[in-house]
């Protein structure tokens, strides 16, 4: 840290290593919710659900006691620099976090007993997504706790994958719900969790943007060209066509 007497310096060095092992207990639940919460959701699987349901309060201690023993951090070293951006990235990662198991959470309760979709497509590209999503979560928080930007700048790539496969989804989607039929209310929740996986990749790209600024003190617009996200692109008005 920036300030006190070296034994302070240790101490506070093995604070933050101890909040980093928090938050990298609290990705790994949130993590498992957005997989069990995808698998009860499309095999209609309700011990997955209540998994996923049992698991919530402990997503909430982790949110609250993370951000109090930040603030306690903050408070008692009064730190600069990489260490002030450090602690700060945690707050918003953590929070970011909470999402991803709330989004999981959200999954299971999409759990229903009606007639499932007749066409297989949907769900390959649902399971699909879940697989993409939580490898962005967990690349994103290993980057935090290594202190590798490199890794972190490269989720943004990884997202235009996860956006690609959405669209796809809901453009068949929505085309199996104009036939109609039994599977209607299916159809609609398939819909519904493409959005949250998204919204899983999403805030993995917002963790990924919070481990850069720790890592670097770059702010996205510095480091990342506007519109361009692929690897390989250096020039924002001349992407490949």
């Amino acid at each position: 840290m920036t300030s006190g007497t070296s034994g302070e310096q240790s101490m506070s060095d093995k604070a933050i290593a101890r909040l980093k092992a928090h938050v990298s207990a609290m990705s790994a639940l949130a993590v498992s919710m957005v997989r069990d919460g995808t698998v009860a959701m499309l095999d209609s699987d309700r011990a997955r659900m209540e998994t996923v349901v049992a698991e919530d309060p402990q997503l909430d201690r982790f949110d609250n006691e993370i951000e109090t023993e930040t603030m306690h951090l903050i408070a008692k070293y009064q730190p600069e620099g990489g260490d002030l951006r450090t602690l700060g990235a945690v707050l918003k990662i953590a929070n970011c976090i909470d999402r991803v198991g709330r989004l999981g959470y959200d999954l299971a309760l999409n759990l229903r007993d009606s007639p499932p979709i007749p066409d297989p497509k949907p769900a390959e590209l649902l399971r699909e997504m879940d697989r993409q999503t939580r490898a962005m979560v967990e690349q994103a928080v290993a980057a935090f706790l290594r202190g590798d930007a490199t890794v972190a700048k490269s989720i943004f790539a990884m997202d235009d994958d996860v956006d690609a496969i959405h669209q796809e989804l809901q453009k068949l989607l929505i085309e199996l719900l104009r036939k109609g039929g039994l599977s209607t209310e299916r159809l609609a929740l398939a819909l519904l969790a493409g959005r949250h996986l998204e919204r899983v990749g999403d805030n993995a790209c917002k963790i990924a943007e919070k481990a850069v600024y720790a890592i670097t003190g770059e702010r996205r617009p510095e480091y990342f060209p506007e519109v361009v996200h692929r690897h390989g692109w250096t020039d924002a008005k001349s992407p490949p066509s």
